[in-house]
């Protein structure tokens, strides 16, 4: 029978933030970054889309896959990470 939740460590890294959060596995990685972002940071005025994920340290390039998608297991870690000049968004020109 599969899982109605899945647990999932969400960090940030780069500001030694992170938590254990559950989310139904069909959820995007998007929808996960959306939510997990305003609680790990503390603050509601966070841009998601200033926000790359990472999954087994390599960025997530479609957000739209869902963590069954990637595999993601119960207690597995997604990374969200500030885009900066190392690491700068995609071009959308």
């Amino acid at each position: 029978m599969p899982e109605k939740t899945l647990q999932v460590r969400v960090i940030v890294p780069d500001l030694w933030r992170e938590g254990m959060m559950e989310f139904p596995p069909d959820t995007p990685v998007a929808e996960v970054k959306r939510q997990a972002l305003p609680k790990l940071l503390r603050r509601s005025d966070v841009d998601p889309a200033t926000y790359y994920v990472e999954y087994f340290e390599k960025e997530v390039l479609d957000e739209s896959s869902s963590l069954t998608d990637l595999g993601v297991p119960r207690d597995g870690v997604i990374s969200l990470r500030p885009y900066d000049v190392d690491h700068p968004p995609p071009f959308e020109g």
